[in-house]
């Protein structure tokens, strides 16, 4: 019973206490703050999504204790909940073949896992334009205030060595405004993606994971993938109003399953026989590199150039070749 119960219960309190540390406002704090899903992908990894499930509640209760019920309903839909859906996901399995005597699994593939990791944050920003336009302004007029009132309190734009004229400030406001919640919808999934691969690297060192790890290369997308972005992209470039909003800020997010499929791509051509190991290692430099102020703006390409790749990958099954040329070598 102790052996059983000690994770979850260990689990749900460094989850908890991990996001509270934001009221700490260090940058620590919220470092620990990303990394509030660990434990519940850790012990929903190693002991199935109900194990999973009752961490949350419980980490759900301490926020509730611990500061306001508004604080646990925040933890519990951007933390707890898509663990356990991503993992109850990610733990399905059948049979590889109708021989009772073939133990082999086929687990859940990887690029539908993908694209449940897409879809939280597609629907979490349908909702926010639904929700907005029927009880308000609207989300865009929403994010407007919300943004002008962070730029006037930092008081940039008229002071300050950083100051910038107005109309470059009016423009940057712009620019963010259009495309906040998108980005911050996308920021999300690579957060939860981040913790479910550290919390799966970390059972899989220890042999403590319940599933084999899949593999970069081995994402394969469904057919109707570029679907959804396609419709985004339409709707932003024909739409005004929420639709238009909608659209521009979909885009952003449904642009992560051909981002991580063309990451896939990189994996697949460097461990190919006679593959380029030094392909994977500069693609990553890159992309860390991107952060960096003053190397963003051109920098930033190499994920614009992985998002193609993933597209054209959908398309001419360049992965399925380049295994397919493996094998027969």
């Amino acid at each position: 019973m102790w052996s059983r119960w000690f994770p979850i219960g260990a689990a749900a309190l460094a989850s908890a206490l991990m996001y509270l540390s934001t009221v700490l406002g260090s940058f620590g704090a919220i470092l620990l703050a990303f990394l509030s899903p660990l434990p519940l992908f850790t012990v929903s990894l190693a002991r199935g999504w109900m194990a999973g499930l009752t961490a949350v509640a419980g980490a759900g209760a301490i926020v509730l204790i611990a500061s306001n019920s508004l604080a646990a309903l925040f933890f519990v839909i951007i933390s707890g909940l898509p663990a356990v859906l991503l993992t109850r996901k990610a733990l399905l399995a059948r049979p590889l073949n109708d021989d009772p005597e073939n133990t082999e699994l086929e687990w859940y593939p990887a690029g539908m896992l993908v694209m449940w990791l897409t879809a939280l944050p597609a629907v979490g920003l349908l909702t926010a334009v639904l929700v907005a336009g029927l009880q308000g302004p609207g989300l865009e007029t929403l994010v407007r205030i919300e943004v002008e009132g962070k730029f006037n309190a930092l008081g940039t734009a008229s002071e300050g060595v950083f100051a910038l004229p107005q109309e470059q400030m009016d423009a940057l406001i712009n620019l963010t405004v259009a495309v906040l919640p998108g980005m911050a919808g996308l920021q999300w999934s690579m957060l939860i993606l981040v913790n479910g691969l550290l919390a799966q690297g970390v059972l899989a060192r220890f042999d403590a994971n319940l599933r084999p790890s899949p593999k970069m290369q081995d994402i394969r997308l469904p057919v109707w993938a570029p679907f959804p972005l396609a419709i985004a992209a339409l709707a932003a470039m024909l739409a005004d109003g929420a639709l238009g909003y909608l659209g521009w800020n979909a885009v952003p997010i449904l642009c992560l399953p051909f981002l991580l499929s063309g990451l896939g791509l990189v994996h697949a051509l460097a461990g190919a026989p006679n593959g380029k190991r030094w392909l994977l290692h500069a693609t990553y430099t890159l992309m860390i590199l991107s952060f960096v102020p003053y190397l963003a703006s051109f920098l930033q390409l190499v994920w614009i150039l992985l998002i193609l790749a993933g597209l054209v990958d959908h398309w001419a099954d360049l992965k399925g070749r380049i295994a397919r040329n493996s094998n027969s070598t």
